[in-house]
């Protein structure tokens, strides 16, 4: 059988071209057929000529009145350019003439669900199914249609007669799982999933979605398991080591996590993200170095990406090496000036460094952005306290119980205050106060101040907490 070639040649259509534009310099139209003219609307949409392509479309209408090709691209130039009202006056005058024309009707559903008029969008699309000449396609702008409207349980519908047609439709499987997400019902999910195994046991994209559906319920186990059937059916599906690293991490499995993120990089080009799962991972097994040196892979690969930068300076803050933490923080809010988390860090690490002035400008701007930040204030009134502004110490503390009167916090620390000005009663209401308010995380911060544990008095307070 002979290879079918294109009716015209692109030395054809550059011809086609020239002649319509030196049409349109000399005033004088000059006739196209209804081809011709397809072959040159098309060349100025490829070229992205906007002002020639309306020109050939209303000559191509003008010319050939009767042929509702060329008025069915005029209604999807509109709808490109969102003025739907305008391309469905075209597209309903198309169906009085044609009324099972697939294109009209799959345009104006789609218009439709631009304008989130999701129930008429799939009442169109419903339509062409008995005229469709790919129903898998209209099967799934039904489910997405679905979803817009959060009906999750039509849209799985829908998905599921896409793999009726065809199991190995990958959109449509993991679809599926977004749905069954998005309505928060993993249980359904693995039900479908392992059904849908038992079918098609090869499918790797069902082990992979009933891993993920797994790792979701924190079955991280099973869900390995899931992610080890996916790559004995693919052993290069990187995402599944990547998943299967995760998993790992979960688990406390940190060695394991990382030759699996590496693994990922056998079968596509590193990326910032897993360089910073590793290098969180080389924290958690206490190899500082190693977390350091894929911390700074991932600035190599995103500089724009204010985690790596953040994860830096902790690293440094916690072991106590401040004027290496601080430019770290600092460029990430250069990345993310907002970020309040972020702010804290900064804060944090110019009263380690006891620039307190500094510290003191950081806390306030957070308590300006978000008075409701239970954190500040405690932090706050200690610069306030190491200053010898024993006043705005005690206003500062006041603001923040006006804004949460439950913040054990926030109370340890008055009683800290009154322990240092020898008000032994007040010391121990405050702390009475803050066993009230959450008894188990005052015993822990009571715990780092020396001062008032070695104190009798609270001891005995403390014991009778207990």
């Amino acid at each position: 059988m002979e290879e079918e070639f294109n009716e015209f040649s692109q030395e054809d259509i550059n011809k086609l071209v020239e002649r319509f534009e030196a049409s349109i310099q000399d005033s004088n139209v000059i006739y196209f057929d209804v081809e011709e003219f397809e072959e040159i609307i098309d060349y100025y949409d490829i070229t992205h000529d906007n002002k020639k392509l309306n020109l050939a479309l209303q000559t191509a209408v003008n010319i050939h009145p009767n042929h509702n090709v060329f008025k069915l691209k005029e209604a999807q130039r509109l709808m490109s350019s969102k003025r739907y009202e305008n391309a469905i006056v075209i597209l309903k005058e198309i169906l009085q003439m044609e009324p099972h024309n697939y294109m009209a009707l799959q345009t104006l559903a789609f218009i439709y669900g631009n304008m989130s008029k999701h129930k008429q969008a799939i009442e169109i699309h419903k339509q062409t199914i008995d005229i469709t000449p790919e129903i898998k396609d209209v099967y799934m702008n039904i489910a997405y249609e679905y979803e817009n409207l959060h009906d999750y349980d039509n849209a799985i519908d829908y998905l599921k007669r896409v793999l009726d047609e065809d199991y190995n439709d990958e959109g449509a499987l993991y679809e599926i799982l977004f749905c069954y997400e998005l309505s928060k019902n993993m249980d359904e999910s693995i039900k479908f999933f392992s059904n849908f195994i038992e079918e098609h046991p090869y499918s790797q994209i069902a082990w992979f979605n009933l891993g993920i559906t797994y790792s979701n319920l924190q079955l991280y186990e099973k869900a390995m398991e899931a992610y080890d059937y996916t790559l004995a059916i693919d052993d290069e599906f990187s995402s599944a080591y990547f998943n299967k690293a995760n998993a790992l991490i979960n688990l406390g499995k940190f060695k394991e996590a990382i030759d699996n993120f590496k693994e990922t990089f056998v079968y596509e080009e590193p990326d910032s993200t897993t360089h910073m799962y590793i290098g969180q991972c080389y924290e958690n097994l206490n190899n500082k170095d190693a977390a350091i040196k894929h911390y700074y892979k991932a600035i190599e690969i995103n500089d724009k990406l204010p985690e790596a930068f953040v994860n830096i300076a902790l690293l440094y803050f916690n072991i106590e090496n401040y004027t290496k933490a601080l430019p770290m923080i600092k460029e990430a809010l250069i990345i993310t000036p907002d970020n309040l988390d972020f702010k804290y860090i900064l804060g944090d690490i110019y009263a380690e460094m006891e620039d307190y002035d500094k510290a003191v400008e950081v806390y306030l701007g957070i308590v300006e952005i978000s008075p409701d930040n239970k954190e500040v204030y405690f932090d706050l009134a200690g610069i306030y306290w190491n200053k010898g502004q024993k006043d705005k110490a005690f206003a500062i503390l006041e603001q923040g119980v006006e804004y949460s009167n439950t913040n054990y916090r926030n109370y340890i620390r008055l009683a800290e205050f009154h322990y240092e000005l020898g008000d032994k009663n007040m010391t121990l209401n405050y702390i009475s106060v803050a066993c009230n308010s959450n008894k188990e995380g005052c015993l822990e911060l009571l715990n780092g101040i020396t001062n008032l544990m070695s104190d009798t008095d609270v001891r005995e307070l403390l014991e009778l907490n207990k």
